[in-house]
């Protein structure tokens, strides 16, 4: 194996110290490097062209992603892309503009340098605000790679005490990050809340708020072909002629507009059906 497959196996970066541990020799990591296939910068960090910046700048600080910016690595959910790196080291030189997060492992051995799950999660619980951390740790829960159980074991002590409430609002069933959004400001603005109800002759809907107002909630990706809206049509007309009423809302909905959302359905649900005329 030679120092760009090494590095290409490796999230495209390492230092000398692990090439050398891969037997690759100093003299073969000079043709490399003098052949322009693989480039070096600062502290000794050789890397590939096209290396992803977020990992040069983890292993040329010594430290591993965590938190918001571990979420892709994972596949999380998230709301908002982190607008600086968050990394973690087991020391305290870190770039002004880089947040910095404590950890006790071992952050040589990583590669590439990604903190684990557990880790990235617990980090997420104490940094970002409630609803973005909620997002990811259920993303994972939802997956089965982690449980509110597990992390709060990971989460002692009166100063995670925040972190630990925000696990109090893991459920199980959320599509998406917009639903476990969604969930958390109805059931705060006195709603009462059913998630992924299936109803006969409908299937399944996104909420069922007071037992009669279907909210269904489509997702940045959303797409409305010919065959979804033939569905969408069948469903929204099944549940009228049912009794229900049905409301629907998009991405910058939930997330841009929640307040306008709510107030329309407390409207619809405070406004009888209009007589016959």
């Amino acid at each position: 194996m030679d120092a760009v497959e090494f590095l290409a196996r490796q999230g495209g970066a390492a230092r000398l110290a692990h090439l050398c541990g891969a037997g690759i020799t100093r003299h073969r990591v000079g043709l490399a490097l003098g052949a322009g296939r693989i480039l070096r910068s600062r502290q000794g960090v050789y890397h590939l062209p096209g290396v992803r910046q977020d990992y040069l700048a983890a292993m040329t600080a010594n430290a591993a992603l965590t938190c918001l910016s571990a979420a892709g690595h994972y596949r999380l959910w998230n709301i908002n892309p982190a607008e600086k790196l968050h990394l973690a080291s087991a020391h305290r030189r870190v770039e002004p503009d880089h947040v910095p997060h404590r950890t006790n492992g071992r952050i040589t051995a990583l590669q590439p340098p990604v903190l684990e799950l557990k880790d990235v999660l617990v980090h997420a619980l104490q940094c970002l605000p409630e609803l973005e951390a909620l997002v990811m740790v259920e993303c994972a829960c939802n997956r089965g790679e982690s449980s509110p159980a597990f992390l709060r074991g990971l989460l002692p002590g009166p100063r995670n005490g925040r972190a630990r409430d925000v696990l109090d609002l893991v459920e199980r069933g959320s599509d998406s990050l917009l639903e476990t959004v969604a969930r958390v400001l109805f059931r705060r603005h006195g709603l009462t809340v059913e998630t992924q109800v299936y109803l006969d002759g409908i299937g399944y809907v996104d909420f069922l708020i007071n037992g009669c107002l279907i909210v269904e909630i489509d997702g940045a990706e959303f797409h409305m072909d010919k065959k979804q809206f033939k569905k969408d049509l069948r469903r929204n007309n099944t549940a009228i002629s049912r009794g229900y009423r049905s409301l629907r809302y998009a991405y910058e909905d939930v997330l841009h507009r929640p307040e306008q959302m709510l107030a329309q359905i407390r409207q619809t649900l405070a406004t009888p059906p209009r007589p016959p005329r």
